[in-house]
């Protein structure tokens, strides 16, 4: 059973920040899936929404347990869960996705979000090269993502990465436009 998370982690001692355990997820890993994404996403990102029901509707749609049931038994999308002391946050990604009809393909990283006390720790860093190196390991050469444009701390951080800015797309909801930001690089 997951634990039921409030977002905070206590205080960690520099050897537990470096071993940070990175694991695929699993089908019985859904709750905990549905809770860190639920807990990090509206910390990191309700600011964002300009309707609280529609972003309630997108976190329907991407985290309900239905939703990660499904996600999880897909052959095609893979889920890790990130643990220093307790799970501290989670990538999903995806193999041979284009980001352009006759574009290349590569792997598609859809999500990596920590919870909201776990940043600064270099855990992202560490979650971002594990989905690099299966990517690679996969026999992938070319790894993007989406990523919010008022998100500058996000872009900056997949930049450190050696991402980079290949174009832009709109996201579109059923009150609002928000610009994506395509990064990319080659792996």
């Amino acid at each position: 059973p997951a634990a039921n998370f409030t977002g905070k982690i206590s205080p960690l001692l520099c050897e537990e920040r470096r071993m940070l355990k990175i694991r695929l997820a699993r089908p019985e890993d859904a709750a905990l899936l549905n809770q860190m994404a639920n807990v990090s996403y509206r910390h990191h990102f309700a600011h964002l929404w300009h309707n609280a029901d529609e972003m309630e509707r997108y976190l329907q749609q991407e985290y309900s347990m239905a939703a990660l049931a499904h996600s999880l038994a897909d052959p095609q999308c893979c889920w890790l869960i990130a643990v220093a002391a307790r799970p501290v946050g989670f990538a999903k990604y995806a193999c041979g996705q284009n980001s352009d009809p006759g574009g290349p393909a590569g792997t598609l990283l859809h999500k990596l979000y920590l919870l909201p006390d776990a940043t600064g720790h270099r855990y992202g860093e560490q979650i971002f090269r594990a989905v690099e190196k299966r990517a690679k390991e996969a026999g992938e050469n070319w790894l993007w993502l989406e990523v919010l444009a008022a998100n500058t701390g996000a872009r900056r951080f997949y930049e450190r990465q050696g991402m980079q800015h290949v174009k832009d797309v709109a996201f579109h909801s059923a009150t609002q436009e928000s610009t994506l930001h395509i990064l990319a690089k080659p792996i």
